[in-house]
């Protein structure tokens, strides 16, 4: 997952240009894992790797390695984005946008049209390249994870619940090198169905368990991410877990 990965519409990346433009379109900062990979989104080059895209559309990024290796992604941007595009095929870290497909090569085919619904698009999508041996607990995760996700689309989020913390179980006994990255994406989507699922069951106890999972993908992410702290994705959850606490009161 994603980024770890947002399934919420933001406005934020409106603010610093309100005052002026109104709401502009969302500006796409593109990194690459390893360094050094020429970067095309929707086939248009940035020596500054920022992008200005539109919202209503798919938007297609490419990343070529000076070897020829390449990946490429469709991404829904929901707001200012930061997409992180590694070699290897793996997710890499998604904040601001909603990946609907990814694979080593030529850029994918059409992207699906995104859900018109309060509840969001799809959530990132598990690890493609992953190619786990029998029983490895990678194999069994990515399973989970792919059913996680169809009952999120489907709007059965306490499936969605069941099959990502299962799959969260999985990854953390599983030695495979992406598997803290990948978990922290599990933590992202678990807090993002428990925040959505109290649209549907409005109990306060979901958002309660949505505040701690974004907590725990904070503190996933600081282990493994240097100057997490100093970054805007970091804010970005300082400012979810801040809004939740608004909504849960100060006696809650």
């Amino acid at each position: 997952m994603p980024g770890p990965r947002s399934a919420i519409a933001s406005t934020l990346g409106c603010l610093t240009l309100v005052a002026t433009l109104g709401c502009a379109r969302p500006v796409v900062r593109v990194e690459t894992v390893p360094a050094g990979a020429e970067v095309t989104v929707n086939g248009e080059t940035s020596r500054q790797q920022r992008w200005s895209v539109s919202d209503d559309d798919p938007t297609t990024l490419l990343a070529k390695w000076p070897d020829g290796h390449q990946v490429s992604a469709q991404v829904y941007i929901d707001h200012d984005a930061k997409i992180t595009l590694r070699r290897d095929g793996e997710p890499g870290q998604v904040v601001g946008a909603r990946v609907v497909g990814m694979a080593p090569g030529a850029p994918p085919g059409p992207a699906p049209v995104a859900p018109d619904s309060q509840l969001g698009g799809p959530l990132p999508p598990p690890p493609s390249t992953v190619t786990p041996g029998p029983g490895d607990p990678m194999a069994k995760a990515r399973k989970l994870y792919d059913e996680g996700q169809k009952a999120y689309e489907l709007t059965d989020f306490d499936v969605a619940i069941e099959k990502f913390r299962a799959a969260y179980e999985l990854i953390r006994s599983s030695n495979d090198p992406a598997a803290p990255e990948v978990l922290g994406a599990v933590i992202f989507n678990l807090a993002v169905v428990y925040e959505r699922s109290y649209e549907v069951t409005p109990d306060p106890e979901r958002l309660r368990r949505a505040r701690v999972m974004y907590r725990q993908y904070d503190e996933q992410m600081a282990s493994i991410q240097a100057n997490w702290a100093k970054s805007s994705e970091h804010a970005d959850v300082l400012a979810r877990i801040r809004a939740l606490e608004a909504r849960l009161g100060p006696q809650k």
